[in-house]
């Protein structure tokens, strides 16, 4: 069996990863992550993608595992939220969001040794509570927002900003598990089949 890399420099992904015992390794990709409003094909996928194929042509023997998590804003013309460059941009990022529904996405993009391109994207919906002065501040307070699309995360303090979720949880966090098994049976494969246990 060929090796399984995860593209990825986010410690999340790499977590949920590791609690299901995989052998894997983390080859980080630094690829432009910026978000064009006027793209045709949603950002998550796209660079996604982008990842994705960069790392293939670096490890081309390797499985290649690659995301990318963009919350979207509903209106009558998408709004995506990245990263946050700095605190106020986080700050006008968690406003946008605050007693509102709003659509997360990840783009999930699998490349086979022999380069065939397997993808998904699940939505999850999410709805932040009203983020009143004193909440919203302690939040910025803990740096928590920092390399997060939309500049929070779900799986720890900013647990406190959310009223109800509909969807894949783990999506939200960066990774969908059941995403990632879906992408290896499209290619005959299962996320399993690179189990510890199974694996010298």
């Amino acid at each position: 069996m060929d090796n399984f890399i995860l593209a990825s420099a986010s410690p999340r992904r790499k977590q949920l990863l590791e609690g299901l015992d995989l052998q894997f390794l983390v080859r980080p990709i630094d690829a432009d992550e910026s978000l064009d409003q006027g793209q045709q094909e949603h950002p998550a996928a796209y660079i996604a993608r982008r990842k994705a194929k960069i790392a293939h042509m670096l490890y081309p023997d390797s499985w290649i595992l690659a995301c990318d998590t963009v919350v979207e804003i509903p209106e009558t013309e998408p709004v995506y939220l990245g990263k946050a460059s700095s605190r106020d941009e986080a700050r006008s990022m968690l406003l946008s969001l605050s007693d509102r529904e709003h659509v997360v996405r990840t783009g999930h993009s699998l490349v086979s040794p022999g380069g065939d391109i397997y993808e998904m994207m699940p939505t999850t919906r999410v709805r932040f509570r009203n983020l009143n002065p004193r909440l919203l501040e302690w939040y910025l307070d803990t740096n928590e927002w920092t390399d997060k699309a939309g500049s929070y995360g779900i799986q720890e303090k900013g647990a406190l900003l959310i009223e109800s979720l509909s969807g894949d949880y783990f999506n939200v966090v960066g990774l969908s598990i059941l995403a990632v098994d879906g992408l290896f049976q499209k290619a005959g494969l299962q996320l399993l089949d690179f189990s510890k246990q199974d694996r010298p």
